[in-house]
């Protein structure tokens, strides 16, 4: 049976050498995979950005997964018009296509509106739509193309289980597959696409996950939670002069995650940049993450787990954030 109509399969339990678990990824790069569509580039895309949302058996739920998607192809197909599919006789539309433009009539959107300035509710509802239209054929695609060695899956009860060992290799090499990744997507796109259209196609496809407002999560923390002291030098912060910063990079990590986010001055947040703090913050992050959960702001710290933090930063050290920061004086650490 081909893996695209497998309605479940099981990941092979076989301790896999590093060269089998870099063939599995090949075969997704190489010729040997068929792609009428960019969807298993788009799947794959999805799964690592939310490689640190997963639960303590390391599941992740097709709500989680097709969220992402239909975020990632909002924004490649309305935003900058990219076909992900080569035209047919008929120009017939995807199913995703046939959805996206469905909700955009909807919604009576009359602009491409970028996908973050969507309703919460229409991101729910468009998502919903995406993961009953594409499930079907993308989860068993590229569980075949993986070789059986990347995950488990269930459609029935939509959820996808990594490997462990695959998913400690995909961590220590996240980068590399990403940009693997968005290398043979971009070629794919370009070769369905007019060449008005595939322009800067790497810079589109990086882009489609874009940073979400982060002015809710100042308020959670200054006024909720009291913080009142810069994360890094222990200053004490202005009222209006008060920048939330990702403690592990966002372009590492792709996500917005209230765990990841503590509050700055705006000297340190700028400083700080794309680099990793000190190593010695990561007790003091894990501490006030601690004290969110009791305070039961569970919603915003879904499949939180303390442990993962430190071996997510050092994974982060491993993909090639290697220059550390730490402010030139300290206060203290909050």
């Amino acid at each position: 049976m081909a893996g695209f109509d497998l309605k479940e399969g099981i990941y092979e339990t076989r301790n896999a050498s590093d060269d089998e678990l870099w063939s599995a990824f090949a075969c997704v790069f190489s010729s040997k995979s068929r792609n009428d569509t960019s969807y298993k580039f788009g799947f794959l895309k999805s799964i690592i950005d939310n490689l640190y949302n997963v639960d303590a058996d390391l599941k992740l739920s097709f709500d989680q997964l097709f969220s992402k998607f239909g975020e990632i192809y909002w924004n490649l197909i309305l935003k900058h018009g990219l076909r992900q599919k080569a035209v047919t006789n008929d120009n017939r539309e995807t199913y995703l296509e046939q959805v996206l433009h469905s909700a955009v009539k909807k919604y009576k959107i009359l602009e491409p509106l970028p996908y973050e300035s969507l309703t919460a509710e229409m991101m729910l509802d468009i998502s919903h739509q995406v993961k009953v239209k594409c499930k079907k054929y993308v989860v068993g695609a590229l569980f075949e193309d993986t070789n059986r060695l990347f995950y488990s899956f269930s459609k029935k009860e939509e959820w996808i289980q990594i490997n462990p060992v695959m998913y400690e290799f995909v961590c220590k090499h996240k980068i590399v597959i990403e940009k693997l990744n968005y290398y043979e997507w971009a070629r794919f796109l370009e070769r369905v696409n007019e060449e008005t259209v595939a322009v800067k196609v790497l810079d589109k496809i990086d882009e489609s996950s874009k940073r979400n407002n982060l002015a809710m999560y100042r308020q959670i923390l200054y006024e909720e939670f009291g913080i009142k002291n810069c994360f890094y030098c222990g200053k004490t912060l202005s009222p209006d002069k008060i920048d939330v910063d990702h403690f592990i990079p966002w372009s590492f990590i792709k996500d917005d995650n209230l765990w990841n986010l503590v509050l700055a001055c705006p000297t340190c947040n700028r400083k700080k940049n794309d680099k990793l703090p000190a190593v010695d913050y990561l007790s003091t992050l894990i501490r006030r993450n601690q004290h969110i959960l009791i305070e039961e702001h569970r919603s915003e710290m879904k499949n939180y787990q303390g442990r993962m933090v430190s071996y997510i930063y050092n994974w982060a050290k491993i993909n090639g954030y290697d220059k550390i920061w730490q402010p030139k004086s300290r206060k203290t650490l909050v």
